[in-house]
């Protein structure tokens, strides 16, 4: 009888160190898992949101609105529109589902010094004042994240993502980040 409530009493113990064992390893890859990848606390409450610039829902005017710069300063400024779009791929790349929280600066770095480079070029012939002023922006913008400023780099993003829908037919969205003079 003993040796029975002995062997109870040993398999009770090998369960709770087993149990032990598993949520230890659980909770140690995780922390190994959210370090690794550079994903903090915030990435989880949708960092992409957090910062100093308001995100809203389009309205029925601001859907007519972004129709109408399309059509008209979209049509007239196609090779800007095709950077403008294959840079905002670069940044959802780069900085999207928590990329942000782990940049590698090196890329970000000749990044920037390409899209300096490139909007220099286009910039002579955009004739556009809201246009040219979020280009301007840009620029300044791009100079300032070779400082290594993630929240610089989030707010680049943020300008090609809306430069994007203002230019070109990228729909793949249901916000603007409201932060071009272009789409005011």
């Amino acid at each position: 009888m003993e040796d029975n409530q002995k062997r109870k009493k040993d398999n009770k113990r090998l369960w709770w160190i087993l149990v032990s064992v598993i949520i230890i390893t659980g909770v140690g890859s995780s922390i190994f898992f959210f370090n690794f990848f550079g994903i903090g606390l915030d990435a989880l409450n949708n960092s992409d949101t957090a910062g100093s610039v308001e995100q809203k829902d389009l309205s029925v005017e601001e859907e007519e609105k972004i129709n109408t710069v399309r059509s008209t300063l979209g049509e007239s400024h196609q090779e800007l529109g095709d950077f403008v779009s294959s840079t905002h791929e670069f940044y959802n790349d780069t900085t999207g589902y928590g990329g942000i929280n782990n940049l590698d600066w090196e890329e970000q770095r000749i990044k920037s010094k390409q899209v300096i480079n490139e909007i220099e070029k286009l910039l002579g012939d955009v004739t556009d004042e809201p246009l040219r002023k979020d280009l301007n922006s840009i620029v300044t913008l791009s100079k300032q994240t070779i400082e290594e400023d993630v929240e610089l780099v989030r707010l680049l993003h943020r300008y090609f993502h809306d430069l994007d829908i203002a230019l070109n037919d990228y729909t793949t969205y249901d916000r603007i980040w409201n932060v071009t003079e272009t789409l005011k």
